[in-house]
């Protein structure tokens, strides 16, 4: 709460839109909230598996393209030994964003990874975090290599994190909304050590 707090008060480096209220890109990096994710029912942790690994991404809100993307994610990380746990819609309240925001908002989803099992029995985090970092650049390599894009919306798929230990909540918000459009960080079950807040700061380009 804090952190948000102190993200509020950096509204003034950043810019608003024509429409007087989408803001051209505020977001937090937290830990991976666990307890809130395991309150909806995703009980993707275990002993073995302490610390799956969590995509944050955005998708197109066409449904069939949201799915054949989905689809080549999970196939990607199968080929790369990470064994696919799941999906969860992330929770939004789009009635809080400008129109220019609302028109270019994607469907945002997080999905969970267990490590492979040769770093799982090592307890090697690190090679873990390398292996996600790696597997991420695999995703664009092989959504153009089955030609999964759509003309003037070839930047619809976006991966704003992948690791197993942090996650970001980002957007095209002002400071204040954030916290609002992203129900999650709104619920008191949601738990950080730590918070890293950025306000994009205004430049004469229009963000994407």
């Amino acid at each position: 709460s804090k952190g948000l707090s102190a993200l509020s008060c950096m509204e003034h480096r950043g810019a608003c839109g024509g429409d007087g209220v989408s803001g051209d890109g505020a977001g937090v990096m937290t830990d991976v909230p666990w307890t809130l994710i395991e309150a909806e029912g995703m009980h993707v942790r275990s002993d073995k598996c302490p610390q799956p690994g969590v995509g944050m991404v955005f998708l197109p809100c066409d449904p069939e393209r949201s799915a054949k993307l989905r689809s080549m994610i999970e196939e990607v990380c199968s080929a790369n030994e990470l064994s696919f746990l799941g999906w969860r819609l992330v929770p939004t309240d789009p009635s809080t964003l400008g129109e220019a925001a609302e028109a270019a908002m994607p469907s945002i989803w997080q999905f969970f990874v267990k490590a492979p099992s040769r770093l799982e029995d090592d307890g090697d985090r690190d090679g873990f975090e390398r292996t996600l970092y790696l597997v991420r650049r695999r995703f664009v390599v092989e959504r153009e290599r089955q030609g999964l894009l759509w003309g003037d919306d070839d930047d619809e798929m976006y991966l704003a994190s992948f690791s197993s230990r942090t996650i970001v909540y980002k957007g095209m918000v002002q400071s204040s909304v954030l916290a609002r459009f992203y129900k999650d960080l709104s619920n008191d079950k949601f738990e950080t050590n730590f918070i890293i807040y950025h306000r994009r700061f205004s430049t004469n380009t229009s963000p994407r």
